[in-house]
């Protein structure tokens, strides 16, 4: 069986598929990966995988013709490479490779990671997703949702029939790699923010909860490691956050190759992310036995129990935000502690990324059966 999984950047494949893929390939599946040329992609063909540059997929586009350009790629590629079946990830290969699977007779497997920007940027926005998504998953044979409340959204607005929806743990967490720090190597009251600089990820939040929480305690320390994402119309721009660094409240450290030592570094892990599909940053600060700090939306209330794994704050709201650090900071190292290990004990019983490839896995062979 040829199975492609196709995505909106080889950075999304490298960095969350490769559990997928190296699965894949170890049951003697064929796989082929499509997402637009970018770095990595030798990274994925270690793993014995084949990589096909896709040239009509434009993330940012609107074009409509472009779009088109992109079903009708898609298309031909599927049957070039006799592909099976087909997963897909992000909005447009979720839409246009649906399509294009529903046309060709391929099985599709369309994964949504969050709804994003696209339902969070106004009516007309989440009107027209909203119907694309219903017309691209109608005949779709599975529809894996990272949360339940983005699946209970998807089948009260009838995009998708309950029958074919199922859940899955995220992306899932390599355990090995994401290994367990005590947090005795934490370095006292360091928050750290890890994620693209958008708006609709809480950066604006975290920075006036930091400004407001360092008055009354200014030996806190707070970071945030990502860079802006140009052209989305969330990110902030380049001003702001050259007026953000001169003033010295929040150290951007900019993207890092590697987190890790960073996460083992943070005494909290914060995320103030407007809404999440499963965010990975808090699954890897959670291996980590980070305590995390989110406000509670779908998401990020799956991983951050409230008082048990770390805080859940009101959504938006950063006077709480930064009441909840300064109670954060105030607790019992050995409750932080606690936490961190409640945290680490959720991946491992959940959230393993062996788990989530089972789940895929199963439905592949299903496929062969039917």
């Amino acid at each position: 069986m040829t199975v492609a999984i196709v995505a909106n950047t080889v950075w999304n494949l490298s960095n969350f598929r490769m559990p997928l893929i190296k699965a894949f390939v170890l049951n003697g599946y064929r796989v082929v990966l499509l997402a637009p040329n970018g770095d990595g992609i030798e990274k994925l063909e270690a793993e014995g995988a084949q990589f096909i540059p896709l040239k009509s997929l434009r993330r940012k586009s609107i074009n409509p013709i472009t779009d088109l350009r992109l079903l009708a790629e898609l298309r031909r590629l599927y049957r070039r490479e006799k592909i099976d079946a087909a997963l897909h990830y992000t909005i447009k290969p979720v839409i246009y490779g649906s399509l294009a699977a529903r046309l060709l007779g391929v099985k599709s497997i369309a994964t949504i990671t969050g709804l994003g920007y696209t339902f969070l940027g106004g009516k007309l926005n989440t009107l027209l997703t909203s119907m694309f998504y219903r017309l691209a998953l109608r005949k779709t044979e599975v529809v894996f949702f990272q949360n339940p409340d983005d699946r209970k959204l998807f089948i009260d607005w009838k995009i998708v029939s309950p029958s074919v929806c199922e859940l899955s743990p995220g992306s899932g967490i390599d355990l090995g790699y994401y290994a367990y720090v005590s947090y005795s190597c934490a370095s006292p009251g360091r928050f750290l923010f890890v994620g693209r600089l958008l708006s609709d990820k809480g950066i604006r939040e975290f920075v006036e909860a930091a400004r407001r929480a360092r008055v009354v305690r200014p030996e806190l320390s707070f970071q945030a490691i990502g860079g802006l994402d140009e052209g989305n119309p969330a990110s902030v721009s380049s001003a702001e956050l050259s007026t953000w660094k001169k003033e010295g409240v929040v150290e951007f450290l900019g993207n890092l190759p590697d987190v890790r030592p960073a996460l083992a570094e943070a005494s909290f892990v914060v995320l103030p992310s407007y809404r999440e599909g499963c965010p990975r940053v808090l699954l890897e600060a959670a291996a980590t036995g980070r305590p995390l700090i989110a406000f509670d939306v779908p998401g990020s209330r799956e991983i951050v129990l409230d008082k048990k794994t770390g805080w859940l704050v009101p959504a938006r709201d950063e006077i709480a935000l930064g009441d909840t650090f300064l109670q954060a900071v105030a607790e019992p190292f050995s409750e932080r502690q606690l936490m961190g290990e409640r945290g680490r004990a959720l991946m491992e019983s959940k959230f393993s990324d062996t788990f989530v490839a089972k789940l895929y896995l199963d439905k592949l062979r299903s496929f062969s059966q039917a």
